[in-house]
C-alpha cells in the first residue's frame, strides 16, 4: 500500500469512528448494530468524498462593480455550506455536498503581515497572504486573504458577531410567525399570573438559580435552610403546583462590589398593588471595594450603621416567600443570585415584552416603563444623582405584568423578522442519516444567555485555551460551531473581558448557583498574544476531522480611535441640547474625521480553506 492511500485509509478510520460517537449521542441506549453492507456502503461513500475532496476557489466575477464582500455574505456563505440556500457568486465551493463540518472563527486584533495591513481601503480582491512574523500559521493554513467590510454606517461599527449570526427570515416562517401572533392576539387576557412564569427550560436558558423540589409523595415543604455556600431553596411539589393561583411580590436588589464579588446592598419588596412590604439597607460581608452609588444609590454614609446581614435578610424571606409566590422582577436571575435563593415561580419583565430588535435584545426597565407605562422611572441616575430606587423598580415591574395580565400574551412584542443562523440550520436536514443538523456555539462568557441560545450545544469559557478545548470536542459533533477568540482583543485594550459566567459543573451546587464570577485579567505582551494566537490557530486546524471547511475572520480594525471621536460628539450633542456652555466643539472637519474612522475600522479580513 502507498503512503498516499494508508493516509487515506487512516481518515476513513477517523471519519467512522466520529459517526460512531455521534450515534452514541443520539441514542443513549448505545450505537445502532449494523450490517456489513452498510458498513461496506458508508466506507464506499467516505472513500468517494475523499476522492472528491472540496475547495474554496474566488471567482473575480463576484467582485465586479468595486463590490466589498460584507459579513453577511460570510453568513450566507456559511449557509450555503450547510443547506440548499442559494450559492454565493464570488466563491466558488467545488464538491460542496463533501462537506462534512463548518467553522467559523471570529478572532478580532488578529495581526496581519503589514503588506495586507497597509492595503488601501478600496481595495476589494482576495489577496496572497506573505509569510508574516507575528502569526506565521496564517500562510501556512490559508493562500489568500479577502478583505470584509463590517456592518455600521457613515460614523459607526455595528455587531460583527450579531450581523454573522442573525439571517432574514424565510417566507415559510414568517407565514409561520404571523399566525402565531395572530393566535395570541386572540386569546382572552386572564387574572392569573401564572400564565407568564417561566418555563424550566427558559430559567435554565437566562441562568437561574435551580430550585429543587421536595421528594414525590413528601408533604414535607419546608425551606431548605442554607447550605454550605449559604443558599436557600423554596420548597414547592411540581405535581401539586398545577393550576394553583398564585400571589405576586415584586422584588429588586442593589448591590456594590466586595472583595467577594457582588454582594447584596438593599433589598426592596412589594405586593402585587406595588405597595412596599419589605425594604432594607444590608450589611455586606466582606470589604466594600465600589459602592456603584451612580446605578444602586448606596454610599458609605448609608450603610454606616446598618447591621441587617444576608442571613437576617433570608430568614425574612422565608416568613413573606413560599410555594404559592411568584417572584416578579427585570432580569430577577441576578437578584436571586446575591439573595443566594432559588425559587421555582418566576416572571421576568425583561423577557415576557419584547426588545424592539428582538432576541437576544433586552430592553432596559426604564425603556419599558416610559413605552408601555407612560412612566418616567430611574430619573436620579440619568441626572447624576444617587442611582436606582430598588423600591420603584420592583413596582414597576409588577405594574408591567400586570398590564400584561389585562392586554392578553401578545401584548408588548414587536414583529421580528430575523432568526438565528442556528434556528434556520436547526430545521435543515444536513446531517448523517438524514437528521437536522447539529449546531455549537462557543464563546467567553456565557453564549447560552446572548445568541447562542438557540445553538444545540453552548460553551461557556473564560479564556482562549478553554475556547480551543471546546472547540476540539464539539466540531466532530456538529454541522457548525461558531466561536470567538478574544484574548488578543482583550489584551490589545479593545474590547473589556466581560464576567466570565462558569460553567455548569462550577456553578451548581446542590441544584442552587453557588459561585460569583470575576471577570479575567490579561496583561500579557502583545507578541506574547500573538504567539499564543498562532499556536491555538495550528492546534485548532490539525485536531480539525477530514472534509471540515475552516473560515476565520478579523472582523474589523482597532475601535478605539472610533469610540473615543463618537463619545466627544455625544458630549457635545448633550451639551448642546441642554443649552450649556463648555470647552467642548464639534467641527465640521471632526465630522469628516469621524466618517474616515469608521470606514477604516470597518475594515475586516477573511481566511478560508478546507482540512482535506
Amino acid at each position: 500500500m502507498s503512503s498516499s492511500e494508508s493516509e487515506q485509509e487512516q481518515k476513513i478510520l477517523e471519519l467512522e469512528e466520529r459517526e460512531t460517537k455521534k450515534r452514541k449521542l443520539d441514542d443513549q441506549l448505545g450505537p445502532k448494530q449494523e450490517d456489513k453492507g452498510k458498513l461496506k456502503k458508508k466506507h464506499k461513500q467516505l472513500q468517494k468524498q475523499l476522492d472528491n475532496p472540496p475547495s474554496f476557489l474566488f471567482d473575480t466575477r463576484g467582485f465586479k462593480g468595486q463590490r466589498q464582500i460584507q459579513t453577511k455574505d460570510i453568513r450566507d456563505l456559511v449557509l450555503h455550506l450547510l443547506s440548499d440556500e442559494k450559492a454565493q457568486n464570488w466563491l466558488y465551493v467545488e464538491n460542496k455536498r463533501n462537506i462534512r463540518h463548518v467553522v467559523l472563527l471570529l478572532a478580532p486584533g488578529l495581526p496581519l503581515p503589514p503588506s495586507l495591513a497597509s492595503t488601501p481601503l478600496s481595495a476589494n480582491l482576495p489577496l496572497p497572504i506573505p509569510s508574516g512574523a507575528d502569526l506565521p500559521v496564517l500562510s501556512k493554513l490559508f493562500s489568500h486573504a479577502c478583505p470584509v467590510k463590517a456592518p455600521g454606517d457613515k460614523g459607526k461599527l455595528h455587531s460583527v458577531m450579531q450581523n454573522l449570526l442573525n439571517v432574514p427570515i424565510t417566507g415559510a416562517e414568517k407565514e409561520r410567525r404571523e399566525r402565531e401572533r395572530k393566535k395570541k392576539g386572540q386569546e382572552a387576557s386572564t387574572s392569573n399570573p401564572a400564565a407568564y412564569i417561566l418555563t424550566p427550560s427558559q430559567l435554565q436558558e437566562a441562568a437561574y438559580p435551580v430550585a429543587e423540589p421536595a421528594t414525590s409523595g413528601s408533604n414535607n415543604l419546608v425551606w431548605k435552610k442554607r447550605d454550605a455556600n449559604g443558599w436557600i431553596s423554596t420548597p414547592y411539589h411540581v405535581e401539586q403546583e398545577l393550576g394553583r393561583t398564585k400571589k405576586m411580590l415584586g422584588v429588586d436588589c442593589e448591590m456594590c462590589l466586595t472583595e467577594a464579588g457582588s454582594e447584596l446592598a438593599r433589598i426592596s419588596i412589594c405586593d402585587e398593588n406595588g405597595q412596599s412590604i419589605y425594604d432594607q439597607l444590608v450589611r455586606p460581608s466582606k470589604p466594600v471595594l465600589d459602592y456603584l452609588t451612580q446605578y444602586s444609590g448606596i454610599t458609605e454614609q448609608k450603610l454606616k450603621n446598618v447591621t441587617t446581614t444576608l442571613d437576617d435578610v433570608q430568614d425574612k424571606l422565608m416568613t413573606l416567600v413560599d410555594h404559592d409566590t411568584i417572584l416578579v422582577g427585570h432580569s430577577l436571575e441576578c437578584d436571586l443570585r446575591v439573595l443566594k435563593l432559588a425559587h421555582p415561580y418566576v416572571i421576568d419583565t425583561s423577557l415576557i415584552y419584547q426588545h424592539p430588535r428582538g432576541p437576544p435584545y433586552k430592553a432596559s426597565l426604564k425603556w419599558l416603563a416610559q413605552k408601555w407605562l407612560k412612566l418616567e422611572i430611574q430619573q436620579s441616575s440619568s441626572s447624576g444623582g444617587q442611582g436606582h430606587n430598588s423600591l420603584e423598580d420592583a413596582s414597576t415591574a409588577v405594574k408591567l405584568v400586570r398590564l400584561k395580565m389585562e392586554k392578553g400574551p401578545g401584548f408588548g412584542d414587536f414583529k421580528s423578522d430575523e432568526e438565528t443562523i442556528f434556528e434556520r440550520l436547526g430545521r435543515v436536514q444536513g446531517g448523517p442519516d438524514g437528521r437536522k443538523c447539529r449546531t455549537a456555539m462557543i464563546d467567553q462568557g456565557n453564549p447560552a444567555q446572548w445568541l447562542g441560545g438557540k445553538a444545540s450545544n453552548t460553551v461557556a469559557c473564560k479564556n482562549d485555551d478553554e475556547v480551543l478545548q471546546g472547540l476540539i470536542e464539539q466540531i466532530p459533533q456538529n454541522e457548525l460551531t461558531v466561536a470567538r477568540l478574544m484574548d488578543v482583543s482583550h489584551g490589545l485594550g479593545w474590547s473589556t473581558p466581560t464576567s466570565n459566567q462558569p460553567t455548569i459543573s462550577d456553578t451548581i451546587y446542590n441544584g442552587v448557583l453557588s459561585t460569583s464570577p470575576q471577570p479575567s485579567k490579561i496583561s500579557s505582551s502583545p507578541s506574547t498574544l500573538f504567539s499564543a494566537l498562532n499556536s491555538q490557530l495550528s492546534t485548532l486546524h490539525s485536531s480539525l476531522p477530514p472534509l471540515t471547511a475552516l473560515v476565520v475572520l478579523t472582523g474589523h480594525g482597532d475601535p478605539r480611535p472610533l469610540s473615543a471621536l463618537n463619545a466627544k460628539k455625544v458630549r457635545f450633542e448633550k451639551m448642546w441640547k441642554e443649552g450649556k456652555k463648555g470647552e467642548e466643539t464639534w467641527l465640521e472637519e471632526e465630522e469628516r474625521q469621524l466618517e474616515t474612522l469608521a470606514r477604516e475600522t470597518r475594515r475586516g479580513w477573511a481566511f478560508f480553506c478546507v482540512k482535506q
